[in-house]
C-alpha cells in the first residue's frame, strides 16, 4: 500500500486479553500480526498467567505493548484496562482463543465508515477445532444475534447477508471508540467490572442499544473460535464451576434490573417469571450441585439491589430509545 494511503487509515486497536493462554494465544496473535490492514496497534492484557505464555510472547515480540496484572482481574476489568490504554478510532476486543481472517479488520473498517451511528460490527464465527481452522460454523455464536424474551442471548439464525442485530459475537467484536466513550460518559463504564466474567458483553451492548447505537452482522468479516479456551473447552453452563454459574445467574439479574426500561420489563414480565420459576427444577433435575450457585446468585442480587437501582437511574435517564425500538432486538421466548 502506498505510504500516503497508509497515513489516511484510521488506527485500529486490538485489545487481546489473556490468561494461561499457552495453547492458543500464539496462533491468535500471529493472525493479528498478519492482518492486511496496516494501521493496527496491539495491546495485550494478561490476567496473572501462571503458564509460559507471556515469557514466550515477550521473547518473540519484544516491542509488544503488554499490561501485566498481578492478579486475575476478570474479563471486564482486563478489557477495560486495554481500552483505556488504546488509541485507536476503532477497537477489536479479542479473546485469546480466536484467529481472525486476514481481511477481518479491513472489512470492518470499510463498513463502519459508511454509516453514522454504527457502534459495533459482528463477524461470522467458524469453529477452531484442534489444529484446524474449519469451514464449520461454530454452534450458537456469530450469526444473527438477538435476545430471547426471557433475557438470554440467542444466535440461531443464519444469514448470508448483513443485518442489524442486537450484538456482535462476544469473542471478537469490532467497536467504535465514540460508542465506548459515550457509554462511559453516561453510565460510568465500558464493561461493568462488577460483572467479572459472564454477561458483561450482553450488558455493554444492551446499554449501547439504549443509546441508539446500531450493530450490524457482517458475514464477510470472519474468524475462528475455540470457545472457553481458558477453561479447556467447558463452554456449556452446566459444565462450568459453581462460582462461574453463580456469576452467570447473578449477572443476568443485573442486566434485567439495570438495563431494561420499565415498559420492556412489563411487556416481558410473563417470560421473566417463567424463566425464574423454571430455573430451580431445571437445576435439580440436571445438575443438583448447581442449586447452591443459584441460591448464592440470588443472595448477591438482593445484597446489591440498591447499587443496581442507582446504576439503573443513570442508564435509564440517558436512554435515547423506547420500548417500541427495543422490540426488534427480541426473538422467541
Amino acid at each position: 500500500m502506498p505510504e500516503a494511503a497508509q497515513s489516511t487509515l484510521p488506527l485500529v486497536s486490538v485489545v487481546l486479553l489473556s490468561w494461561n493462554g499457552e495453547k492458543h494465544i500464539h496462533r491468535c496473535l500471529q493472525h493479528v500480526l498478519e492482518q492486511k490492514y496496516t494501521a493496527v496497534e496491539i495491546i495485550l492484557v494478561d490476567n496473572a498467567s501462571t503458564d509460559a505464555s507471556i515469557e514466550r510472547i515477550r521473547a518473540a515480540h519484544p516491542g509488544l505493548h503488554l499490561i501485566l496484572n498481578k492478579e486475575n482481574r476478570g474479563f471486564a476489568a482486563g478489557m477495560n484496562q486495554g481500552i483505556e490504554a488504546s488509541r485507536g478510532e476503532y477497537v477489536v476486543l479479542l479473546n485469546q482463543d480466536v484467529c481472525l481472517h486476514p481481511d477481518f479488520i479491513s472489512e470492518c473498517v470499510s463498513r463502519i465508515r459508511t454509516e453514522e451511528g454504527l457502534g459495533a460490527i459482528g463477524g461470522r464465527v467458524f469453529a477452531w477445532i484442534g489444529d484446524d481452522l474449519t469451514g464449520e460454523l461454530r454452534r450458537g455464536e456469530g450469526e444473527l444475534t438477538y435476545l430471547r424474551k426471557r433475557i438470554q442471548g440467542f444466535c440461531g439464525i443464519r444469514s448470508d447477508s448483513e443485518a442489524y442485530v442486537f450484538m456482535p459475537t462476544g469473542s471478537f467484536p469490532f467497536v467504535s471508540r465514540r460508542m465506548l466513550e459515550d457509554l462511559k460518559e453516561v453510565s460510568g463504564c465500558y464493561y461493568d467490572e462488577d460483572f467479572g466474567t459472564g454477561w458483561e458483553d450482553i450488558d455493554l451492548f444492551l446499554r449501547m442499544q439504549l443509546r441508539a447505537w446500531r450493530c450490524v452482522f457482517l458475514p464477510q468479516a470472519r474468524g475462528w473460535h475455540v470457545g472457553s479456551g481458558s477453561v479447556e473447552g467447558k463452554d456449556t453452563f452446566l459444565a462450568k464451576k459453581n462460582d462461574y454459574q453463580k456469576r452467570i445467574i447473578r449477572n443476568r439479574h443485573s442486566v434485567i434490573i439495570k438495563d431494561l426500561p420499565f415498559w420492556t420489563i412489563a411487556r416481558l414480565f410473563p417470560y421473566l417469571v417463567f424463566a425464574e420459576l423454571a430455573m430451580l427444577p431445571y437445576l435439580l433435575l440436571l445438575s443438583p450441585r448447581s442449586v447452591s450457585a443459584w441460591a448464592a446468585a440470588w443472595g448477591e442480587t438482593l445484597a446489591g439491589f440498591g447499587g443496581l437501582l442507582e446504576k439503573r437511574r443513570r442508564i435509564q435517564s440517558s436512554a435515547r430509545v423506547g420500548n417500541r425500538d427495543l422490540k426488534t432486538l427480541f426473538r422467541g421466548i
